[in-house]
């Protein structure tokens, strides 16, 4: 167990090493930081790796702000949408790839398998301003932009609106939770269709996987009912699996943040990053792929701990290898 978890580690320590290069490289790319670079590439590297050891990231050379700052202001944005998203595509896609699973009807299976297919084929890009346009022309409660109205003012707490909405005391306090939830439902909805399709499609191979078993078979012969081998077996042999894919499910979340919150004004990191590379602030970029590959890498790690809680097989290879 000890070599596995020094294995892992060092397997973490040497994925941030990377990050900071890369984050390092982008960092060069501004000619006002050309310095750190003489007389050789690692110069400057060490002064780069202190600052990001005491949270400096540095200001932006544009306007001067502070960007540990300003990534701690976008950032809560863009994760409170992914886990928004993620909840709604493990509501959604579990309980629909346990039916495909399960279901002994094969027309009901081909129906989960289309329906994940026709899932993967829709492109976000197109999807958001379509159902945005909709959403305006007929009228829908949904049909907003941003994070909530400006109108509203929402003291800052934990940096999630959804949760600092609880916080405020204003007579008009029931307008401001719905605001902020209707403005919530339109970029969830949209960036939950593929992890969505991912987890059903997951799930029901997993399902027919474990139908396959003979300790399975063995145990329909005795309990025929479907709710109890669902409950006492299936559950607990393909949920703590599910785990292993929530980092690349992230990920995936937040490649496609980059355009859902571009599209519909949403105030994230990925939007400012946009904003960043069409203005060439290389410090503002350096910094947001700091950011972004720490929540992934701290994720990743996350999942690796609850998967070793969770999952016996998983707990097991640690004592094995």
């Amino acid at each position: 167990m000890l070599s596995t978890f020094l294995r892992r580690s060092f397997l973490a320590i040497m994925t941030f090493f990377m990050l900071t290069l890369i984050s390092y490289a982008i960092l060069l790319k501004n000619p006002l930081n050309a310095s750190l670079s003489t007389p050789h590439f690692y110069s400057g590297y060490w002064f780069y790796i202190n600052n990001l050891l005491q949270g400096n990231l540095g200001i932006s050379y544009l306007d001067g702000e502070s960007l540990t700052r300003t990534i701690f202001a976008v950032l809560p944005s863009t994760l409170e949408l992914c886990f928004t998203a993620m909840l709604l595509a493990a509501l959604f896609g579990i309980p629909l790839g346990y039916i495909g699973g399960l279901s002994k009807k094969s027309w009901i299976t081909h129906g989960v398998r289309s329906i994940y297919f026709i899932g993967f084929s829709i492109p976000t890009f197109w999807l958001a301003p379509i159902l945005l346009y909709l959403a305006a022309t007929q009228g829908w409660e949904i049909s907003a932009i941003g994070q909530y109205n400006l109108l509203y003012e929402i003291p800052t707490k934990t940096g999630f609106p959804v949760i600092d909405m609880w916080f405020v005391n204003e007579p008009y306090r029931l307008k401001i939770i719905q605001n902020v939830l209707q403005h919530l439902v339109l970029p969830s909805l949209v960036l939950t269709i593929l992890p969505t399709m991912e987890i059903t499609r997951f799930i029901l191979l997993r399902t027919q996987q474990l139908l396959n078993e003979n300790y399975i078979k063995i145990a329909i012969s005795r309990e025929p009912s479907k709710f109890r081998i669902l409950t006492r077996h299936i559950l607990r042999n393909s949920l703590p699996q599910l785990l292993s894919q929530f980092p690349r499910l992230f990920i995936l979340l937040i490649t496609q943040c980059m355009l859902i919150e571009n599209t519909l004004a949403w105030p994230g990191i990925g939007r400012w990053l946009i904003d960043a590379v069409g203005r060439q602030d290389y410090n503002s970029i350096s910094a947001g792929v700091m950011a972004i590959g720490l929540c992934i890498l701290l994720i990743n790690i996350f999942t690796q701990i609850l998967m070793f809680i969770l999952d016996p097989f998983n707990k097991k290879g640690w004592y094995v290898k």
